[in-house]
């Protein structure tokens, strides 16, 4: 029963590691042929959970209160399978053209305007969402979710040389030129830079939650024969990679994150040494010294790219200024407001947004003063009330918040899980003005670290009861 337990745990973990690496590199899963694969790999997770649950029932383990995270995910595919039985949009061929036409369909009751779109979607949503939470299901150590974060950390670090290489040769496209990018503003494999900013931040998180949890339970001879020297360089190039890929919003929650870090850092050593009855004032004043060397150096390197970005946030609010508004991004969310609005209870179906917008898009380009077409609304929460409706949206909410509810008592969260839940945090606000999760190793990214927390905090529970 035990050698099942670990060959089931084993599973998952490795299931995870695969995708996450493999999202990764392939161009962040930003392509057609990346996302189909991730659906595919990623279609083996509902086996996982099945094995996942029958080996609990015969361990005399519940699964039921995990299994209640499942029902918001049922929900959803039931309101998104139900709308592509009522497609709200028809093929019309228009002037030698396919166009997509409005039907007079029933708009009280679910819809989709491209069924084959919205079943897409929700395939790679489904694949990408279950193998992460077979974390939940499959894992019993902590040791094991710490390996799989190191392997994922090591991956990003992977990932940061190679971008920063390939920054500072001036490649043209990416993986040095042998591939170009639709997105001048590319960054390592991804091809666009919030999206890495957004992937790396999340591993910055990891990082430094392991960093916490490896200082709290370890007792080395000094600083120097600890993690902390190699954990340092690590964070380092993960945190230089966020300005030097031209991300503003990521570097201002990059900077916010690892202030966090400092000021627990330097809680962490003064209370340590009270209660060793000795100073702190060296070790704190060497960690401050040390901070600030990593930023002067940080700076340094990523300078080119931070004043690049500066430059163009002067000209955008002289332009806002000359034009008497705060630019075409208010225009687009406004413009999708109007969309989701006229679809409230259910939206247009998920994966629908390209299409539909079209009819409420008024932003022209001053060049030939044609339509300016938008693929994303650059808000991943407006764009799911408009692709989902209210009900779709609270469904999707219901997936965050009943794992959360595992986590009481919440003063009892280590360093680990919080930093975890804070990384995760910082993309949940992100997504009100940008659109992280429509890249798929950032989807992937963000419920790996989800539900490594949400385990963590359970295991430690289980052992502090036992």
């Amino acid at each position: 029963m035990i050698f099942r337990s670990f060959k089931l745990e084993t599973a998952a973990t490795f299931h995870v590691a695969v995708l996450g690496v493999f999202a990764s590199w392939a161009l962040g899963g930003g392509t057609a042929w990346a996302a189909t694969t991730i659906s595919v790999v990623g279609g083996f997770a509902p086996l996982i959970t099945l094995l996942a649950i029958r080996e609990r029932h015969l361990s005399g383990l519940k699964p039921t209160p995990i299994l209640h995270t499942l029902w918001p995910l049922l929900a959803f595919n039931i309101l998104v399978v139900l709308g592509t039985f009522q497609p709200s949009f028809r093929i019309a061929f228009i002037e030698g053209a396919n166009v997509y036409v409005p039907r007079n369909d029933l708009t009280f009751l679910p819809s989709s305007a491209r069924p084959e779109l919205a079943l897409k979607a929700l395939w790679l949503f489904d694949a990408t969402f279950l193998t992460c939470f077979n974390l939940l299901l499959a894992v019993r150590h902590s040791r094991t979710l710490r390996i799989l974060l190191l392997v994922l950390a090591g991956n990003t670090l992977a990932l940061a040389v190679f971008g920063s290489v390939q920054k500072f040769s001036g490649a043209s496209g990416l993986f040095f030129g042998r591939i170009a990018s639709p997105n001048t503003s590319f960054f390592a494999s991804f091809i666009y830079h919030n999206h890495w900013g957004t992937f790396a931040l999340l591993m910055l998180a990891v990082c430094l939650g392991l960093l916490f949890h490896q200082q709290r339970r370890s007792h080395h001879r000094d600083v120097w024969h600890s993690p902390l020297p190699a954990a340092v360089v690590v964070i380092f190039f993960l945190a230089v990679t966020i300005p030097l890929c031209g991300s503003r919003s990521c570097s201002l929650l990059a900077i916010l994150l690892l202030v966090a870090a400092l000021i627990h850092g330097l809680v962490r050593i003064v209370s340590h040494r009270h209660e060793d009855g000795r100073a702190a004032f060296k070790p704190a004043t060497a960690l401050v010294l040390v901070a600030l060397v990593a930023f002067v150096s940080l700076f340094t390197l990523a300078r080119p790219s931070i004043e690049s970005r500066i430059n163009d946030s002067q000209n955008q609010l002289l332009q806002m200024r000359s034009e008497g508004s705060i630019g075409g991004r208010a225009t687009l969310y406004r413009d999708t407001w109007r969309m989701a609005c006229d679809r409230p209870w259910f939206g247009w179906g998920l994966g629908s947004y390209g299409t539909v917008f079209m009819r409420y898009n008024t932003q022209t380009s001053p060049v030939d003063r044609l339509p300016v077409y938008y693929q994303d609304a650059h808000s991943d929460w407006l764009q799911l009330f408009a692709e989902t409706g209210v009900i779709g949206s609270l469904f999707y909410l219901l997936l965050l918040l009943v794992p959360l509810s595992f986590l009481r008592p919440f003063k009892q969260i280590s360093a680990l899980p919080t930093y975890l839940l804070a990384g995760c945090g910082f993309i949940l606000l992100y997504a009100w003005i940008e659109f992280p999760f429509g890249n798929p190793s950032v989807t992937m990214t963000f419920w790996t670290c989800f539900f490594c927390a949400v385990r963590w905090f359970q295991i430690e529970q289980r052992e502090l009861a036992g």
